[in-house]
């Protein structure tokens, strides 16, 4: 039999774990779950960025003339993009610019849509392990069109690899196709993007790079009303679990920041520590449970005020998005208590967060320092 190089022999879907069945929602499981090149332990890591800036101008060459005006109109590109042997791709982060305007499909499913060139638009979306096809709707309304984006895979053993628009995207000179962004649809007879310019030396510049996640809806919590002031130098502990069975969780991005200093687990498992109010720190959670997912904070105050602030971006197998913050609903505890950090950790009695105030402020302000997307 001939096999090709990443040949896997089937195997029975691997186990989420013992949980009750009203959690595990019956048979939910991800794609991820039945794949043997994901099998190996799933690793939290720093948010690595996509670098919007690294990337290249490209349109469809109907005018040869790079930044000169094209026609009006919707106009398609793609990327198939395989993931090397033994790697199990799961998320994508993506940002783009575009003159004037797109619109981000991933394995024929709408991420998101945007305008404009001088500032990055985000979009997080689930991948497929081995296979998935970028493609992206550019509009152009008059004159000069152009569209580049970066877009940064994210594989479960907590790496990444970052791949940009140039030359080797497919398009068509001329309206986009239906179905277009399909990967049912084939691209074997469109040409080759032609280039318009970098961003250090072209018409449209570099785009300002937009934050990996806000913070401007997110709380400042603790355990104490007057935190803002100041608070016990003491270890307090908080929780918030997110029990859904409607959707498939794929992955999950995470912001946080604490006065002083925290220590964030996901599911049990430790993800990434931070001691200065003035940033936040961003992770990758590259593999979520399908339906019930935990995220705790053992949040230390040394002395003074004390809080902590976070944004949490779920991203769910059916390219929609969810947006938790911390707020009055997160649980909380004055004591950190052995396994708290655990999905089923009892917190039944554990009181719920006392909300300290808004993102901005004071002591803290509006300008704590977030990584870029």
């Amino acid at each position: 039999m001939k096999t090709s190089a990443c040949f896997v022999p089937l195997i029975t879907a691997v186990l989420i774990g013992a949980v009750p069945n009203k959690q595990m929602c019956g048979d939910t499981a991800d794609v991820t779950d039945t794949n043997p090149t994901c099998k190996g332990k799933m690793v939290p890591s720093a948010f690595e960025p996509a670098f919007l800036n690294i990337s290249k101008y490209i349109w469809t060459g109907e005018n040869t003339v790079p930044e000169a005006n094209n026609p009006v109109g919707t106009r398609a590109f793609r990327k198939n993009i395989t993931s090397a042997c033994g790697k199990c791709a799961t998320c994508a982060t993506i940002v783009v610019a575009a003159d004037d305007s797109s619109t981000v499909y991933v394995n024929g499913v709408a991420i998101g849509s945007g305008a404009g060139w001088t500032t990055g638009q985000v979009y997080f979306a689930p991948l497929n392990p081995s296979s998935n096809l970028f493609a992206i709707a550019g509009v152009n309304n008059v004159a000069r069109a152009a569209l580049m984006a970066t877009i940064n895979i994210h594989y479960s053993d907590g790496t990444h690899e970052t791949f940009i628009t140039d030359e080797s995207w497919k398009t068509v000179r001329g309206a986009a196709p239906q179905g277009f962004q399909l990967p049912a649809t084939s691209d074997s007879t469109w040409t080759f993007a032609m280039l318009q310019g970098f961003p250090q030396n072209s018409f449209w510049g570099n785009p300002a790079l937009p934050p990996v996640l806000p913070l401007a809806q997110s709380k400042w919590i603790w355990t104490s009303a007057n935190a803002a002031t100041t608070a016990p130098a003491a270890s307090n502990a908080f929780r918030k679990t997110i029990d859904d069975c409607t959707k498939v969780a794929v992955c999950a991005t995470v912001l946080i920041s604490a006065d002083n200093h925290y220590k964030l687990y996901v599911n049990g498992q430790a993800v990434g520590s931070g001691d200065s109010f003035g940033r936040a720190e961003a992770y990758s959670i590259p593999k979520l449970h399908p339906t019930l997912n935990t995220f705790a904070i053992d949040a230390k105050n040394d002395e003074g005020p004390a809080g902590v602030i976070a944004t949490i971006h779920i991203t769910y197998r059916d390219g929609t998005n969810q947006t938790i913050v911390t707020d009055g609903s997160w649980k909380a505890s004055q004591t950190v208590p052995n396994g708290f950090q655990e999905t089923f950790f009892d917190d039944s009695d554990w009181v719920t967060a006392t909300v300290v105030g808004n993102y901005g402020i004071a002591p803290w302000g509006s300008a704590v320092a977030i990584p870029p997307a």
